[in-house]
């Protein structure tokens, strides 16, 4: 997770600060919807260090997903995942 902060910070942040950002991240993007915090709830958490945040749901045990997304007036379908 580290490896993922802005290198312009010259190592100035606190590692559980960024560890708990991408934490709450992870939350909002929960493929379950209804999993996903309010945002009221994320601004909460992001203002108070002391909030315990809830667990993050795993993702889906698919190997493929496919969408349909429907854009009128023409359907697009989109796969994901890993494959031979």
């Amino acid at each position: 997770a580290m490896q993922n902060v802005d290198e312009i910070l010259e190592g100035a942040f606190d590692k559980n600060e960024i560890l708990r950002c991408i934490h709450i991240g992870l939350l909002c993007v929960q493929e379950d919807a209804s999993s996903r915090p309010k945002m009221s709830a994320v601004v909460a958490m992001l203002e108070n260090g002391s909030l315990i945040l809830p667990a993050i749901s795993p993702p889906a045990p698919s190997i493929w997903k496919t969408r349909n997304i429907s854009l009128a007036p023409q359907t697009i379908s989109t796969t994901s995942g890993t494959g031979p």
